[in-house]
């Protein structure tokens, strides 16, 4: 019989996203990771190492009663519930087409487990695992917890079974519902009523539209440059690398788009209460500031305020999103579909592979085919890989290839020209 119990917030917010949109669409939030294999690892091996973490996280045996589409339910499963896991093998060369592949073939949540698994067959040995799950049961930082422990379970099946159901994702939602956290939930709404009234009041920004709503629109620049010199703003400033990053960000949307300030959405991590840190599921709600970007402001007193503002955003970033969700019917722009929604993310992830970017003058703007919509209009994510690159990552709705491509640079161009100027000026009354 598995426990049932409500979704946590960072569940809800999500799910939120998925289900406006078409059945045929909610493969999009489906997330595929590819993990090399020791050599001399055999399917079986693999097939033992899933149902360990199976057996330690629950998101990973957990299925939805999805009949109330307004209180969503999560059904935990008993660990004997694993015997049948979905897991098969296949001869591949091309393994990151099978990712995607994988990634574009829908869960049923109401039937089975938000994961699967396939065992890549070459020359008949194992050489990797093909890890593809949906967001509801892992977010790209569970994805590390469970890279790291499935290499643990390979080296020792037996290492994670003394830490089995070690935590509850009902306990938590149910928790974040009661009465230790309504101080917390009133204090988050007061801060986006503030936040979405100053955003009310600015002005439409300068941008190029697509009046189709499936247009979207993905690309990258990848850059060393742009590595080396947000970790020089970030020392000569003495703030974290994420504050510089967002600062770039905030002040290149406001050369481009002509606004006097930003509202943005951070994504914040549940993950800040240290009891939730290793818990695998999608823990991410979008945390609401609004950054000043007064063009006078020199980078240094700028990205000060910016840090201070988005501390404040992401204290405030665990929160009932129905509640924000009627907050926002008061504001008509922000009430279905924020405009304008400046997002902004900070990914650090292990290297896998990645080559570093050639050092140049000019960074090229790569475009990606592979693409979502689902969520904010303009989502911007800088992504560290354990490489001497930094990857700028930008997707846009009913937006034309021309603003995605100014953005990108914009950004590249604040960057590198900050921080070349900052080398120049005494670290005292820095502007």
């Amino acid at each position: 019989m598995p426990f049932s119990g409500p979704l946590s917030y960072g569940q809800i917010s999500l799910w939120r996203d998925i289900q406006r949109l078409p059945r045929s669409r909610w493969h999009e939030v489906n997330i595929s990771a590819v993990w090399e294999l020791p050599e001399g690892t055999g399917p079986a091996a693999v097939k033992d190492a899933l149902k360990a973490l199976a057996h330690h996280h629950p998101s990973l045996r957990t299925t939805y009663d999805l009949s109330d589409p307004g209180n969503p339910v999560q059904l935990v499963h008993e660990p004997d519930s694993l015997s049948g896991l979905n897991v098969s093998e296949e001869a591949a060369d091309d393994v990151q087409e099978t990712a995607r592949r994988m990634a574009a073939e829908p869960f049923d949540l109401t039937r089975e487990f938000g994961w699967r698994g396939r065992v890549i067959m070459r020359s008949g040995a194992a050489t990797h695992l093909v890890f593809t799950h949906h967001h509801l049961a892992a977010d790209n930082w569970s994805q590390g917890i469970l890279r790291e422990e499935f290499q643990k379970a390979l080296a020792d099946s037996g290492s994670l079974s003394d830490r089995a159901d070690s935590y509850s994702l009902i306990t938590m939602a149910e928790e974040q519902r009661g009465d230790a956290f309504k101080a917390r939930r009133t204090a988050a709404e007061r801060h986006w009523e503030k936040v979405l009234t100053a955003s009310a009041e600015l002005p439409e920004p300068r941008s190029a539209s697509d009046e189709r709503p499936s247009h979207v629109l993905q690309a990258a620049v990848r850059s060393t440059a742009a590595q080396t010199a947000a970790q020089q703003l970030a020392d000569r400033l003495s703030l974290p690398k994420a504050s510089v990053l967002l600062t770039a960000y905030s002040r290149a949307v406001a050369r481009v788009c002509g606004l006097p300030s930003v509202p943005v959405r951070l994504q914040s991590s549940n993950r800040g209460n240290a009891r939730w840190g290793s818990y695998v599921t999608s823990m991410n709600q979008w945390a609401a500031g609004c950054l000043d970007a007064d063009p006078g402001a020199g980078f240094g007193e700028l990205a000060q305020a910016v840090n201070k503002a988005a501390f404040l955003a992401y204290r405030m970033g665990i929160y009932d999103p129905d509640s924000i969700r009627l907050i926002k019917q008061r504001f008509p722009s922000a009430s279905v579909d924020p405009e304008p929604v400046w997002a902004f993310n900070y990914m650090v992830r292990p290297a896998v592979g990645a080559a570093d970017a050639e050092e140049s003058d000019v960074p090229v703007v790569k475009w990606d085919q592979q693409v979502s919509a689902i969520g904010p209009k303009f989502h911007t994510r800088f992504i560290e890989d354990g490489s001497a690159a930094l990857t700028i990552w930008l997707r846009g709705r009913q937006v034309s290839k021309e603003l995605v491509s100014e953005l990108l640079l914009g950004i590249h161009e604040v960057l590198v020209s900050e921080a070349r100027g900052l080398r120049n000026r005494p670290r005292t009354g820095e502007r």
